[in-house]
């Protein structure tokens, strides 16, 4: 889809770890399902990501449980660094995680 979009592969590097982090946050820490979204927003020369889940995990993944603490925790910080904003969105039925990311490398 990126590619479709004609997204410079500095942005699309940055999308696609921004998902990865967004992805796995949710599979150690939220319950199924989980739905990803993802928008290019022309007007403001932005991507928009979210990863919708079920709501929060009554117990943690294995990964984040088996894991010393220095192992992980640096999702958010990597998100970020290459947002220009995020946030997340609670709902009926789950939370919705999001960050927009630039276009153009070092576009903020």
């Amino acid at each position: 889809m990126l590619s479709t979009w004609q997204i410079g592969d500095d942005a699309a590097h940055s999308v696609l770890l921004v998902v990865s982090e967004l992805v796995t946050n949710a599979v150690e820490h939220a319950r199924p399902p989980l739905t990803l979204h993802l928008s290019r927003e022309n007007t403001a020369r932005r991507v928009w990501v979210g990863i919708t889940d079920g709501g929060p995990a009554t117990r943690e993944g294995a990964w984040a449980s088996s894991c010393a603490h220095d192992e992980h925790g640096r999702g958010l910080a990597i998100v970020e660094a290459l947002a220009t904003t995020h946030g997340a969105r609670r709902h009926t039925g789950g939370t919705t995680y999001w960050a927009r990311l630039p276009l153009a490398h070092g576009a903020r």
